[in-house]
């Protein structure tokens, strides 16, 4: 007799874990059945956050790159290089690896060894940030006018725009604009767009485009595109001719 007691409660025990087996390994309601769930697809990417690079001369013209992000640095000197996590500090900016500090204050910096009374030795210091080599900016320039007989109202504003229109599944990004009251000035008016040569990619393609407003109302807009910049295009001499708005050809 007790040896089917304990045989029923054995069987007992396997139908429950059974049971419990077949719940956990269902698939939600919303799949086909025999399938098993598949894991959620995730569409969001995130952008990785660039490294800022720095370069200091230090005493003796030793050199020094310190690459920034957020509050990470890589340092290298020499044939080193270290990874730091921003520290506390009572002055400037400190990063450390327990080991090797490189403190920052403005422009300068220096590295030396971590240790708990920050008196460590020094291992490069009188490190002077080198600045970047400024260039000049670029320019497009020409005129912008019209064909109709008709003086320009002395409360005109012309406004000409250099744009990246590259893409054709995204708005155009505006790289320089300049906006120039007429003030009695007549056409052809002369315009000189100032831009940034680092915002330039060779394989885009740049246009520059006008428009003259009265009173704030739209009087004057170019329809044709001038290529300007890149791909042999030229950025200076430009001539755009604006359109009467609402006229006929």
């Amino acid at each position: 007799m007790r040896k089917t007691r304990n045989a029923a409660a054995i069987a007992a025990i396997g139908a429950l874990a059974a049971i419990a087996f077949a719940q956990e390994a269902k698939p939600p309601a919303s799949a086909p059945a025999g399938t098993a769930a598949a894991p959620q697809a995730s569409n969001e990417v995130r952008k990785a956050i660039p490294w800022k690079r720095f370069s200091y001369t230090c005493a003796g013209e030793a050199k020094v790159t310190v690459y920034l992000r957020s509050d990470m640095v890589k340092v290298r000197y020499e044939d080193k290089q270290y990874l730091m996590k921003q520290t506390m500090s009572g002055s400037g900016t400190r990063y450390s690896d327990g080991k090797v500090v490189w403190w920052s204050k403005g422009n300068t910096g220096f590295l030396q060894e971590d240790n708990p009374d920050w008196n460590g030795e020094m291992i490069v210091k009188d490190c002077k940030l080198v600045e970047p080599e400024k260039k000049d900016p670029g320019v497009v320039s020409g005129t912008v006018t019209y064909l109709q007989r008709i003086a320009l109202a002395p409360s005109a504003v012309i406004e000409v725009k250099l744009q990246d229109v590259s893409r054709a599944d995204a708005p155009a990004m505006v790289i320089a604009e300049e906006s120039i009251k007429a003030e009695g000035k007549q056409v052809p008016i002369p315009f000189e767009l100032k831009y940034d040569p680092a915002k330039i990619e060779a394989a885009h393609r740049y246009t520059v485009s006008a428009r003259i407003t009265v009173d704030g109302q739209l009087r004057f807009v170019s329809d044709t595109a001038h290529a300007v910049v890149t791909q042999g295009n030229a950025s200076t001499g430009v001539e755009i001719v604006v359109k009467a708005v609402g006229a006929k050809e």
